[in-house]
């Protein structure tokens, strides 16, 4: 067995034929109201891919710079992980970028079985003598004859397969890639969730929008709304989850608004300028 030969079946065993980013691909868009999916742009048909040692900061400033998360793999590997099959997955999904994370988990040992063939063994054989030959016929007729032969024959044996299991050392790697795509301008411009437990406790209520980013030059951006607000009205209508902010946005694009906010567990009317629908 040459070293090569070695080589390739470890290089085979790291690297495997199964695109990790597509075997392990999450789809949020799932789950994401109609008038959300909406919003999204047709996929630029270029992806950029970014490292990222902070990926949840990174998804945040990906929210406020106006893109949204359109899906996630997560998954652990060993050696290093293709570039092309993340934007394989990427072009797959239409994303116009990928954030990925890759941080070293442990060092393990593998084994990799190797088949080997032994040749079978060839042998020459010489032989030589004399051959002798009586012929009878009708009436009484007959031949008699004799020659000399010698000669080299050659057999070989079967070859036979045995099985080696080479050691490697195999470092395993966490991957998390996020790939996201440009939306269209929002009406209002936050990324809010439900209320946390510990939230409606303090606050002795369970509805409203708990708001945990403001994007770039939106209209909440420019009505000073910050993160950690939490929205309960949009002029005289009631906001009772982030769950349905989305749908209830849609009737109030393009509109002056008033919105009732909780900052520091004080109500404070805010006034704002819609986006229309685009």
């Amino acid at each position: 067995m040459t070293k090569a030969l070695v080589l390739l079946a470890i290089a085979m065993l790291l690297s495997g034929c199964v695109n990790c980013f597509t075997q392990f691909y999450r789809d949020y868009t799932v789950n994401y109201p109609p008038a959300r999916l909406e919003r999204l742009l047709p996929y630029s048909g270029t992806t950029q891919v970014y490292s990222s040692n902070n990926l949840p900061g990174d998804c945040a400033d990906m929210v406020r710079r106006g893109y949204m998360l359109l899906g996630e793999s997560a998954f652990e590997a060993g050696g290093n992980v293709s570039k092309e099959q993340m934007i394989e997955q990427a072009k797959r999904v239409g994303a116009d970028v990928v954030i990925c994370s890759s941080k070293f988990d442990r060092t393990e040992q593998a084994y990799v079985p190797v088949v080997q063939y032994q040749p079978g063994q060839t042998a020459t054989t010489f032989s030589s003598g004399t051959s002798t030959a009586n012929v009878y016929g009708n009436n009484g007729m007959s031949a008699f004859g004799s020659g000399q032969y010698s000669g080299y024959s050659t057999t070989t044996s079967p070859g036979t397969f045995s099985t080696t299991e080479v050691p490697v050392t195999v470092r395993r790697y966490d991957y998390d890639a996020a790939f996201w795509r440009k939306a269209s301008r929002p009406i209002l411009g936050v990324s809010a969730v439900n209320l946390p437990d510990d939230l409606r406790t303090t606050l002795k209520r369970n509805t409203g929008a708990l708001i945990k980013i403001v994007m770039n030059d939106s209209p909440a951006f420019r009505a000073n709304v910050i993160p950690g607000d939490i929205l309960i009205k949009i002029d005289e209508t009631p906001i009772y989850s982030a769950t349905e902010l989305s749908s209830t946005l849609l009737s109030f694009a393009g509109k002056d608004c008033v919105l009732t906010i909780l900052r520091d567990g004080k109500e404070i009317q805010i006034s704002v300028k819609m986006n229309p629908l685009q």
